[in-house]
């Protein structure tokens, strides 16, 4: 009677050191799985799986009475979306009293998977609105201040000096724009600057591959000006180095102020911009183009919206943006994301009066017309330019994982 009872028990015994090994054995395997799964890359090599079996063994090594008898690693599976790994183990480990019955080893088997997003490659676009009215004073102190410095103006209007034939001579050093310099008046175009410095910091910080993001940055005003600032490179610091190359245009001699053309800069962007790719590889990345503006279109050019807005002249047409401007981007996949700095209302000022006003309820959902889901930041006068470009950022970011 005694031996059965012996027999029973060493068997329990036994079976409880075989699921103790395999949670040592199942632990290992995971932690195996997850140090390739985890490695900032989109693919996942011959020689990591070599390494995932290599840690899995010598884990299992530790554990008394185991021998691995086999390990499969199994085949990574990668899409747009995701990269899953998966690898499976079978072992032995050694009995006690269960070997007097002739069962010297109990089998253990045990398998481990793991799936995350794939990183994106990105190239951001950064087309910048420098016409004369980003010269608005920055914050409400901002215009407050500039209002007392130039007699009732908000605005910082940057000018040349000419000769008596209208040839440019120099830089007024009297004009509005240096009043606000003179009087450390902040303007958004100042603004703008630090929301691009900003943004570089944050991308590289947010980087989960090297050189995962690019950028490339323009500045656009009438319908003959647009500078690339700084063309794609992987290389953020180089953005940053030429944000304070970012300042206001000049008003015209003549003053016509038709200096802002968003259907020349957008066709000019629409040339430049490959079609979105993938984001899986470098030379296939996901294209944002990230606009930011004040939404008025102001331009001596033809628009295709003529009816939203007013011909001041033959020369001059004046209205909200139209937003079928943005359709050709938007069939090449790339994502457009806009920071509206909001246009100024100044009820005072009959020109407003008469050729804003009317249609100043468009300006910004005209702009998030354009815009794709999700990727449009409106800022008042006074507001944070800087947080909202940080927004957009993070926003554009995870919408590719989201999508993808």
């Amino acid at each position: 009677m005694m031996l059965p009872v012996l027999f029973a028990t060493g068997a329990a015994v036994d079976y409880g050191r075989r699921n103790a090994a395999k949670a040592q054995l199942d632990a290992a395997l995971d932690g195996a799985v997850l140090a390739v799964i985890s490695q900032k890359t989109n693919s996942i090599s011959s020689t990591s799986l070599l390494n995932m079996e290599t840690q899995f063994r010598a884990e299992a090594a530790k554990v008394p009475g185991v021998t691995v008898t086999s390990f499969n690693p199994g085949t990574p599976v990668s899409n747009s979306a995701t990269l899953s790994l998966a690898a499976s183990y079978t072992a032995t480990v050694k009995t006690t009293i269960s070997s007097l019955m002739q069962v010297p080893v109990m089998n253990i088997n045990g398998s481990s998977s793991s799936t995350r997003n794939m990183f994106q490659y990105i190239n951001f676009y950064l087309l910048l609105d420098n016409s004369p009215s980003m010269g608005l004073a920055a914050t409400d102190t901002d215009v407050a201040n500039m209002k007392i410095a130039t007699g009732g103006c908000a605005f910082a209007c940057h000018q040349h000096t000419y000769d008596n034939k209208g040839r440019v001579t120099g830089d007024s050093q009297t004009d509005f724009y240096h009043v606000a310099l003179k009087n450390n008046i902040k303007l958004r175009i100042q603004v703008l600057r630090d929301a691009v410095s900003a943004l570089v910091d944050q991308a590289n910080a947010s980087m989960s591959l090297s050189q995962q993001y690019q950028m490339e940055m323009w500045t656009f005003n009438d319908s003959t000006t647009q500078t690339r600032l700084q063309a794609m490179t992987p290389t953020l610091s180089q953005i940053k180095a030429a944000a304070p190359n970012i300042d206001i245009a000049y008003a015209y001699y003549n003053q016509s102020d038709n200096q802002t053309d968003f259907e020349r800069a957008i066709a000019v962007m629409n040339t430049t911009i490959p079609a979105s790719g993938t984001g899986i590889t470098a030379s296939s990345p996901i294209r944002f183009l990230f606009l930011v503006t004040d939404g008025v279109e102001d331009t001596g050019g033809s628009v295709t919206n003529q009816s939203a807005g007013f011909q001041i002249q033959s020369d001059r047409f004046i209205g909200p943006f139209s937003p079928s401007t943005c359709n050709a981007l938007k069939s090449k996949n790339v994502r457009i994301g806009i920071i509206y700095t909001q246009y100024l209302p100044i009820y005072d000022n009959d020109f407003y009066n008469r050729y804003v006003r009317p249609y100043e309820g468009q300006i910004g959902p005209a702009l998030r017309s354009c815009a794709s889901d999700g990727l449009y930041f409106p800022v008042a006068s006074g507001g944070d330019i800087t947080a909202a470009m940080l927004k957009l950022f993070s926003t554009a970011v995870a919408s590719v994982r989201i999508s993808n």
